[in-house]
């Protein structure tokens, strides 16, 4: 038995009864690139739970199932006020490397020595414990995505937590 099976027997036994990963019959289209990386426009897409603390309200890790909103975080937002909150892992040691789990600092780096075009202006930060994923499916994905095609955004690294 696999960690997921483990996974899913504990979401089965604790929270939902008909718990199912979800799966789709054909994986996504690719999406070439149309320019060289280092001409892109690149964002962060994350499942660290990661939110601005002084203005934004934290994820619910108390919901057994989950929290599927999610929080923009600026590009030029200082480290100091990115907190993390996810039921999934240890935030307080990530907190400490914030790289670890959204590694937006690394990526200005990249841009710094011209790896990449450019950073995009806003990344999204979702939490990675959502057992139901239909709001997140067709609802918060949509509006992140219509989010980044309006910033520019030619490449978006998702980046779990």
């Amino acid at each position: 038995m696999g960690f997921l099976d483990v996974e899913a027997d504990f979401i089965r036994n604790k929270v939902l009864p008909d718990f199912s990963w979800t799966s789709f019959q054909e994986p996504t289209a690719p999406a070439p690139l149309t320019k060289p990386v280092e001409e892109c426009t690149v964002a962060l897409v994350v499942t660290a739970g990661a939110y601005l603390a002084g203005s934004q309200q934290r994820f619910d890790i108390r919901n057994p199932l989950g929290d599927d909103s999610f929080r923009i975080i600026p590009s030029d937002t200082p480290a100091a006020d990115i907190a993390l909150s996810h039921p999934g892992y240890d935030t307080k040691r990530a907190q400490t490397d914030l790289d670890t789990v959204f590694p937006y600092q690394l990526l200005n780096g990249m841009k710094e020595v011209g790896v990449i075009g450019r950073v995009a202006p806003r990344h999204a930060s979702f939490m990675g414990y959502v057992p139901r994923t239909e709001r997140l499916l067709w609802d918060q994905a949509p509006q992140v995505a219509r989010m980044l095609r309006e910033d520019g955004v030619d490449l978006a690294i998702l980046v779990p937590s």
